[in-house]
């Protein structure tokens, strides 16, 4: 009996053996993988910390099996950058690629000499400043800063950076102090009962944020919100907060409210960008954490949502600010930020061919907890002809967006004929010199009008 266990203890053993044998080879190449890349983990360990509290909090009303489809035998893409170069890397890449690319990419940025080696590199398209680079500081230090950034692009003899803020008012007053705090534009119009009473408010209200922006250097604000207020003061949407900054429920109120504000705002030259397409106003979820969905018909976003869009976006010194989220009846997987059918079937329809087009922060949750990833995304959202893409966190996300870019290029994955096309939007709202602003029409008014045909007689 003793004999016959010893035996069948033995062949066990040796049917344990070999696999044995592969899991610590497979443990091996586990460690180091992990050695090699531990300050790319190192990097990413919050922003998986976070995706893992993510899962554990969706687990329970989410169903077991997964929405993506897997088909076999064909390997996913792989997902971008497969190698993440380092910052020194990319400085030192090839410097025409290196202009191409960061013609297309915003950065924010903790301190001014961190993104002075960028430009310096031609290697971005302009900077997004926030509370961060002004809390404590006087305006005329941080303009100052500014205006040294753009002396380099001056003696580089290329057009000025952008210079990007987040200063809707209200709740969104990044820049607040130094400059002066408003009230979010849907709280300043609530009390007014007519239309002449609501443009001579807005329009004395951009005055006032323009100068101040323009004193600063501020060439392009992030503002205003034209989603609609839909559902309840009480909905739960994170930071995203959009019942109070949202200018109304009636679009076309907030298309009458967003045109004065953005007609004052051209006239010094400084660009409003509609946000956040296709309208946040029916999502419950944050896209700081997750992708958010919206699961009208297309029918009825035309009819309500997209109205304040429509009307105004592709206008000269407009912009528009796409978000990460879904439109389920127009394309179920991708978040209209780099949705190629989006952008392309949605937003630039034949009179709207000239939208001038930036992602919402690719750093956010719903970007970066995606199957594509950051790097990936920006791929897609370059392929797809948006024309500016915002990284409002570049120690972090820098490299990454770059990494992904420099590689689709050098294996000639880069729609070169969207790249013209977008070179070209983009050529209309930048300058090359520090000349004043000419006060009507505006000077990207001007460029738009030497475009077009004389009227008829």
């Amino acid at each position: 009996m003793i004999r016959s266990l010893v035996a069948i203890m033995v062949a066990l053993g040796c049917l344990t053996a070999p696999f044995a044998g592969l899991s610590d080879h497979a443990d091996a190449r586990t460690y180091r993988h992990y050695a090699k890349h531990k300050k790319h983990w190192a990097h990413h360990k919050p922003r998986r910390k976070a995706a893992r509290s993510h899962r554990k909090a969706t687990a329970k009303t989410s169903p077991k099996a997964s929405n993506q489809t897997v088909t076999l035998g064909v390997p996913p893409p792989p997902k971008r950058p497969i190698k993440l170069l380092s910052r020194a890397d990319i400085l030192a890449s090839n410097p025409d690629r290196l202009a191409r690319l960061g013609w297309r990419i915003i950065v924010g940025f903790e301190r001014f000499d961190e993104v002075k080696p960028l430009v310096e590199k031609r290697a971005i398209a302009g900077i997004f400043i926030t509370d961060h680079n002004v809390h404590g500081r006087k305006l005329g230090d941080v303009a100052k800063d500014i205006q040294s950034l753009q002396d380099i692009r001056k003696a580089q003899g290329l057009p000025r950076l952008f210079v990007t803020a987040d200063q809707e008012g209200g709740y969104v007053s990044r820049l607040s102090p130094p400059l002066k705090r408003q009230p979010s534009l849907g709280t300043l119009v609530a009390k007014l009962k007519t239309d002449a009473d609501r443009e001579k408010a807005v329009r004395n209200y951009a005055e006032i944020q323009a100068h101040e922006l323009e004193r600063l250097g501020v060439t392009m604000n992030f503002g205003p919100v034209v989603d609609l207020r839909l559902g309840s003061s009480r909905r739960n949407d994170g930071e995203t907060q959009l019942y109070w900054r949202a200018i109304d429920s009636d679009p076309y109120l907030v298309a009458k409210v967003a045109g004065w504000y953005c007609d004052t705002l051209t006239k010094s030259n400084i660009i409003c960008t509609l946000k956040h397409f296709p309208g946040l106003g029916r999502v419950a979820r944050d896209t700081h954490v997750t992708t958010g969905e919206i699961s009208a018909s297309q029918g009825q976003l035309e009819l309500s949502d997209w109205v304040p869009f429509r009307r105004l976006m592709g206008k000269p010194g407009i912009a528009t600010m796409v978000g990460h989220v879904r439109v389920s009846a127009i394309d179920k997987t991708t978040p209209a930020s780099y949705s190629d059918t989006i952008i392309n079937s949605v937003i630039r329809t034949p009179e709207h061919r000239n939208v001038l087009l930036i992602t919402d922060d690719l750093g956010m949750g719903a970007v970066t907890h995606s199957k594509d990833g950051i790097g990936g995304a920006a791929l897609k959202a370059v392929n797809a002809g948006v024309d500016l893409l915002l990284i409002t966190d570049a120690a972090r996300d820098y490299d990454t967006v770059m990494s992904a870019l420099i590689e689709a290029d050098e294996a000639g994955e880069i729609n070169q004929a969207r790249q013209i096309e977008s070179r070209e939007r983009l050529a209309k709202y930048v300058f090359i010199d520090d000349s004043e602003p000419i006060s009507s029409p505006p000077l990207q008014a001007q460029k738009e009008l030497r475009h077009k045909p004389p009227p008829a007689n």
